[in-house]
């Protein structure tokens, strides 16, 4: 990745995290982190990884957090000096659940 590339990410976690931070409305005790940014080559399509916390609201908090895919890409349009935006597309990050999983599942068979 080149160092604009990764400039760009990081700018676009940062601001994702901050707008939705202020406007997404979580179910009582969820929280969510972002927890990467991948651009395409051509800097057109963003997907940003979402973790959130605790698992059993996780997919109403996304439904939420989804609602806003749009008004995140104008808001940090407003804030980059960039002439072309990549489309933001918001991704469930599932790797914690399924690390957890995973973990749980070497313990059984350690203890076995």
């Amino acid at each position: 990745m080149s160092h604009n590339t990764e400039r760009l990410a990081s700018f676009l976690e940062r601001e994702v995290t901050g707008f939705l931070m202020r406007h997404a409305v979580l179910p009582e005790g969820s929280f969510f982190s972002v927890s990467r940014v991948i651009l395409d080559n051509s800097l057109d399509k963003t997907q940003v990884f979402i973790l959130i916390f605790p698992d059993k609201s996780a997919n109403e908090a996304f439904k939420e957090i989804r609602r806003f895919e749009r008004e995140a890409r104008k808001y940090i349009a407003s804030r980059l000096k960039r002439h072309k935006m990549p489309q933001i597309k918001f991704v469930l990050d599932t790797t914690q659940t399924k690390q957890v999983r995973l973990e749980k599942l070497l313990e059984n068979i350690e203890n076995d």
